[in-house]
């Protein structure tokens, strides 16, 4: 019998969205870890996921066929992004009507760090 593998916790920020399955929300989203020179490549159950959203990730890592090494969510949480571009990336993602990337420069450059 083999051992169930233990889940291992991420950080990371959505750098791109891959592939959104708006009907049950299954995502293929690169997520900059820290770390991990390249961005690594996350597969799961995602709500609303967006570009600049930083999350905490519990998973497992496996190897798909085709695709390569990738981290399986089994559960996640948003998290407020603490650097000031990860704030720059997470206002100018879209998440707030009205607020794009130029928008949000100027609201980080106004009220600094």
């Amino acid at each position: 019998m083999t051992q169930p593998e233990e889940q291992t916790e991420l950080d990371g920020q959505i750098e791109s969205l891959t592939y959104v399955n708006e009907e049950n929300g299954y995502t293929v989203a690169k997520v900059r870890v820290s770390g991990y020179s390249d961005p690594v490549t996350i597969v799961g159950q995602l709500l609303s996921p967006t570009p600049g959203e930083v999350l905490r990730m519990k998973g497992l890592w496996i190897n798909h066929p085709r695709f390569g090494r990738q981290f399986k969510v089994m559960s996640h949480q948003a998290l407020v992004p603490a650097t000031v571009t990860g704030i720059r990336k997470y206002l100018g993602s879209g998440l707030i009507r009205g607020i794009g990337p130029v928008m949000a420069s100027r609201i980080v450059k106004t009220f600094g760090e």
